[in-house]
């Protein structure tokens, strides 16, 4: 009799709280606002995140490089400095070991340029 085991790659699962992390409305200033997105692992094995690429400069993220175990949740700090006023929206890309290995989000926010008028002379 020959038996024969088929090997099922257990893997982890990256899953975000959200999809997009809205900043609502905002001030054209050098002020830094931060939000946290929650990270969670649903698979069975430990995820790494390895990278979070952003298409500007103006957003950035951070996190605690340690694997999050099956079934916990870590957060991903995304720190926003808007440079230009208007309907601001930006596309990141977390790269881990997971099964989706490319997982894509959006920062959005709306920025307002709130600067004091210059008072004209007679």
């Amino acid at each position: 009799m020959l038996v024969s085991s088929l090997s099922v790659s257990a893997k982890p699962v990256l899953e975000l709280s959200e999809e997009i992390v809205d900043f609502g409305a905002v001030r054209l200033d050098p002020t830094v606002h931060r939000k946290k997105l929650l990270v969670k692992n649903i698979g069975d094995e430990p995820l790494v995140i390895n990278q979070v690429s952003s298409t500007c400069h103006c957003v950035e993220a951070s996190w605690w490089i340690r694997p999050i175990e099956p079934g916990s949740s870590d957060t991903i700090q995304i720190d926003f400095e808007p440079d230009v006023s208007g309907k601001v929206s930006k596309k990141l890309i977390i790269y881990s070991n997971a099964q989706n290995r490319r997982v894509p989000f959006r920062v959005k926010a709306d920025v307002h340029f709130t600067g004091i008028p210059r008072r004209l002379e007679d």
